[in-house]
């Protein structure tokens, strides 16, 4: 933000309910979610566009923003802020070497052999239609995701002038797409580049003030279409054979995931593939689509008519409050009962007159209603008042409500039962990443390493804590150990403390944090 506007940006207000307007706003229009203790984001975008537009007050600013006339325009214009990413070519490398190793084959090889089959038919025009394959980069950001595809397939096809290959590459910023259509691109982005690809798809541009540029070149360029796609507001195209759509849902709500998830299942061919981020998982979705783990890539096959489903609750488009609830008792049942299985033998498992109990309580932890998740939280503490879940969960609530005083308060109750309980100093850990304490948040995971040396989220934070002191091989060190630990357990298990996620989820969150480290050092 300009200099000038610094004191502008000061001036101007949020109180927390018009704040809570904008917020359901954007996410109702566009899906984006913001959790209730990440807002400075999404205030920084909203100042600078309300100085851009001359005004002085948010108040002013959602009238604007809410007024049919340039509301469309103005979304755009506050999307341009809030989604665009630092990303680079080939991000997840395991997933591109899946690609071209994989996937892709795969493909080639069933529309080689359907090809065949039909020109061979007697009377048939020989002259047949070329074998096609069509992508859809969806959330492609400054288009480094859709080149490097487009890379990839040149790699694996070479006989490309015989394919008919169609690469559709979408975002919700404007000014993403644009930098795309460019195709020009800094040392940063071309760092993970081969020579061999550097050599044939970039041409070096003179250095400039911002150093060397690298642009794409345009046999790559031409494959790929850009274009504008709100995920809530649009249609969805389909017939596609492969989508990407990685590190977008990160941005939804649960609701917003399965809508669109669904929408992608109905984008894909039968036996289409989905290639999502490192840290989102499809836990929901496992009687729509096949996790494949290959190697260190995951990737997602969609479950072909008549093929044997293996989960239980069906998702149905068409009755989405059903679906969400469903989904989020299915995800608290297994994160209480993966709590139950890592804690038997280091704690007294809570009664079960308080289990449906703390059911209920994470469910509406992940419902994000704070206030009646505290309230059931007591009602379990005042049933078994020796148990140290019930105050574990409370302090988890209070964390996601930036309640840091309380949430200690409650950890120190759950201590004072069990002074070797070490999900409450994993908890505290974060509790002080969270105000940047980073001596005392190492103190606490190590703690809770110390009491169980097998617990692999106190070696992913205290990875994180190094991370954010600089500690590159430190924290590549902690995070390689938590993925030898979460190895251990199958990739689609919901993990113990881990707020929802699977195993697969956290592993790719390793993995990418590893790769980051590796670019940046």
């Amino acid at each position: 933000m300009p200099h000038a506007n610094k004191a502008a940006a000061g001036k101007i207000a949020f109180p927390e309910e018009l704040k809570t307007r904008l917020k359901s706003f954007i996410t109702e229009r566009c899906g984006l979610y913001f959790r209730d203790h990440d807002m400075r984001g999404l205030e920084d975008a909203l100042v600078e566009r309300i100085i851009s537009l001359g005004m002085d007050s948010a108040v002013t600013y959602y009238s604007y923003i809410t007024n049919p006339d340039h509301r469309e325009d103005e979304l755009r214009e506050l999307l341009n802020k809030l989604t665009i990413t630092h990303t680079y070519f080939f991000r997840n490398e395991p997933q591109f070497k899946a690609l071209r190793e994989k996937i892709l084959p795969e493909i080639v090889e069933r529309k080689t052999h359907s090809q065949t089959r039909c020109v061979n038919i007697p009377g048939l025009d020989q002259a047949s239609e070329k074998p096609s394959i069509r992508i859809w980069s969806a959330g492609c950001s400054t288009g480094e995701e859709p080149y490097s595809i487009a890379m990839t397939v040149l790699d694996v096809i070479s006989d490309i002038d015989n394919w008919d290959v169609q690469i559709i590459a979408t975002d919700a910023s404007t000014e993403a797409i644009d930098r795309a259509r460019h195709g020009i691109y800094g040392k940063t982005s071309v760092k993970p580049v081969d020579r061999k690809h550097a050599e044939r798809y970039f041409t070096v541009k003179d250095s400039g003030e911002n150093g060397e540029r690298y642009a794409i070149n345009s046999e790559v360029k031409k494959m790929v279409t850009f274009g504008f796609h709100n995920l809530m507001a649009d249609d969805f195209p389909g017939g596609f054979d492969i989508i990407f759509f990685r590190n977008v849902a990160i941005y939804f709500d649960l609701e917003t995931t399965i809508k669109i998830m669904a929408k992608m299942y109905s984008g894909l061919k039968d036996s289409g593939y989905l290639l999502i981020g490192y840290s989102e998982s499809l836990y929901f979705m496992q009687d729509k689509f096949k996790m494949i783990d290959w190697e260190e890539a995951i990737y997602y096959r969609k479950t072909a008519t008549g093929e044997e489903k293996h989960f239980e609750i069906p998702i149905s488009p068409s009755d989405k409050s059903r679906t969400v609830d469903e989904v989020l008792e299915n995800i608290s049942r297994a994160e209480r009962a993966a709590t139950l299985e890592a804690e038997a033998s280091k704690t007294k498992p809570p009664q079960k007159n308080i289990e449906e109990l703390l059911v209920r309580a994470t469910k509406l932890y992940h419902m994000k209603d704070y206030t009646k998740a505290i309230s059931v939280l007591k009602e379990a503490i005042s049933a078994n008042r020796d148990s140290v879940d019930p105050y574990y969960l409370e302090a988890q609530v209070y964390v996601n409500m930036s309640k840091f005083r309380e949430a200690r308060d409650s950890l120190a109750k759950a201590l004072a039962k069990d002074r070797m309980f070490a999900p409450a100093y994993y908890l505290l850990g974060c509790i002080s990443m969270e105000e940047s304490l980073f001596d005392s948040a190492k103190e606490s995971l190590k703690k809770a390493i110390y009491i169980n040396k097998d617990f692999p989220l106190a070696h992913f934070y205290l990875a994180h804590t190094y991370r954010s002191e600089g500690k590159a091989s430190d924290a590549i060190r902690e995070y390689r150990n938590a993925i030898k630990l979460l190895s251990e357990a199958k990739s689609d298990d919901i993990l113990a403390y881990g707020g929802g996620f699977d195993t697969a989820a956290f592993i790719g969150a390793c993995r990418d944090n590893i790769e980051r480290l590796k670019m940046e050092n």
